[in-house]
């Protein structure tokens, strides 16, 4: 089994990576836990009790310089009936396509190099921060900057349909209490998204729990 944890100073991010064929471990059900305790219960209970299966891939990010507060759980090769229960069980409050037009995304300026290189985001287009076409939707994950490893292809593909469970504007944690982020709309400034993105072709969901 293969394992990649990333630590950073100043904030933590923190990614586990594992691989099938073998039964799950203790050490990395209880690595799960621990993570995800990390967090407020209203971000994460959604999330799986614990981790049933390999491979899987855990994203645990702590940067509140940057409003990038992040808990994502990817689980890989999951079978239909697992994700039809997924589908039934919840109330999701909006549904989106990976293709929609205009996808509400948190930290829309985030790129691949500023994410992994921790670099000053720029808005480079003030008219991408506040399109009319927000105010009926909901903030998701910038999905396409989770990916610091190759081991695992984590980007939205168009099979993949986002479903939100909750996202509420403002300051709602006290261990993540953030300044504005001049990425979002004014409304939107602070906040939290939770939801998963579930894809049947790829086998895939993606829990995630956001706060900015």
């Amino acid at each position: 089994m293969k394992k990649s944890i990333f630590l950073r100073l100043l904030f933590i991010t923190i990614m586990f990576v594992s691989c099938n064929g073998q039964v799950i471990s203790k050490e990395d059900i209880n690595a799960y836990v621990k993570s995800k305790s990390e967090f407020d219960k209203i971000l994460t209970s959604h999330f799986p009790d614990k981790l049933l299966a390999y491979p899987y891939t855990i994203i645990n990010n702590k940067n509140k310089a940057k409003n990038d507060i992040c808990f994502m759980l990817y689980e890989y090769e999951v079978d239909s009936l697992k994700i039809d229960s997924i589908l039934n069980k919840y109330h999701f409050v909006a549904k989106y396509t990976s293709q929609d037009s205009c996808l509400f995304l948190i930290n829309r300026f985030e790129t691949k190099d500023t994410y992994e290189n921790r670099k000053k985001v720029e808005v480079l287009d003030s008219l991408q921060v506040n399109k009319d076409c927000y105010k009926m939707k909901y903030p998701v994950p910038n999905f396409e900057v989770y990916n610091p490893t190759d081991e695992n292809n984590m980007k939205l593909d168009k099979s993949f349909n986002i479903f939100v469970l909750d996202a509420k504007s403002g300051n709602h944690f006290v261990n993540f209490d953030l300044l504005p982020n001049l990425q979002m709309p004014h409304k939107w400034q602070n906040g939290y998204s939770k939801g998963i993105a579930i894809s049947k072709k790829s086998k895939t969901l993606i829990y995630w729990g956001v706060i900015w």
